[in-house]
């Protein structure tokens, strides 16, 4: 069997999965819920792209839009900062949100030049900061503890690991099936695979682990059919798929229509009232943002 082949019956079986398990990537709430809540609190969680992939003047535009979302915490990944001036500088970037009065600061890799990981901004304390531990070289889960008034809220923001392919990776019209075992595409969707399963487990003992009610969000890298969502999601309440109202939740700009990887999570004890995924320009991602009620 040829390769072109082989992709057509990938495609073949991947439409017919999406057809099956469509209210997996599609809200299938219609109205919002009528009950009254004793708090509510809006969440936005965006894959910045490691902030505009360094263009400062995007960055900024970008952070702009941020702060009009009025929203009571901001979760992002992928957030890149540098020493150089001439870009976005962690200086910079808390100057740029400095309407937020508390910060976690999560970075994975330090060097010289510039930092790279998680980031939260809030209107309420942040405490009990700390980085979940799982194997990885690049990509990082953080939770935190959020007092809201008299209560308390187990924050998770996670990007796990990505595929990091090349273009080279993708060209595979000249190679045979047997070949593709040793091709490099290969060797990291199997090696991707097998991390995200692992941090999927530790984000999930974290989880249970929690005293507090919990909102797990971020860049999961994968879709709401993989072992990952279903590992994380189970016993929890995903805001898209109750607070969307029967809209589409593409969360990837680059991927087919329909793609989502993105989430808000949150405990059953807690409501999804809203959640909305904004088609904006400045990322790979789009920011997915939910109001959620108890």
């Amino acid at each position: 069997m040829s390769m072109r082949n082989l992709w057509r019956i990938i495609k073949i079986v991947i439409l017919l999965l999406l057809i099956g398990v469509v209210s997996l990537f599609v809200s299938h709430q219609w109205k919002r819920p009528q009950q009254e809540f004793s708090h509510t609190l809006k969440v936005l969680t965006y894959n910045t792209h490691a902030l505009c992939m360094g263009n400062k003047q995007q960055a900024q535009q970008m952070l702009a839009y941020l702060n009009k979302q009025d929203a009571d915490i901001i979760c992002l990944q992928e957030v890149r900062v540098y020493k150089d001036a001439q870009r976005m500088t962690l200086n910079q970037l808390r100057q740029a949100m400095s309407q937020y009065p508390y910060t976690y600061y999560d970075f994975k890799r330090y060097n010289s030049r510039r930092q790279f990981g998680n980031v939260v901004f809030s209107r309420y304390p942040l405490i009990h900061k700390q980085t979940i531990s799982y194997e990885s070289q690049n990509n990082i889960s953080s939770q935190c503890d959020v007092v809201v008034k008299e209560d308390t809220i187990r924050l998770i923001v996670n990007h796990l690991e990505s595929f990091r392919l090349i273009k080279e990776d993708l060209q595979l019209d000249t190679l045979s099936v047997s070949h593709f075992k040793q091709s490099s595409l290969n060797q990291k969707l199997h090696s991707a695979s097998e991390l995200r399963q692992e941090q999927a487990k530790a984000v999930k003992a974290a989880i249970n682990q929690s005293p507090h009610p919990v909102v797990a969000v971020g860049d999961f890298n994968s879709i709401p059919l993989s072992y990952v969502y279903g590992k994380i999601r189970w016993g929890m309440r995903d805001c898209f798929l109750e607070g969307s109202f029967g809209k589409l939740g593409n969360t990837y700009k680059k991927g087919p229509l329909g793609i989502r990887i993105d989430y808000i999570l949150c405990s059953r004890d807690m409501t999804p009232i809203t959640c909305e995924v904004d088609r904006v320009s400045y990322s790979d991602h789009f920011p997915v943002c939910a109001t959620i009620g108890w």
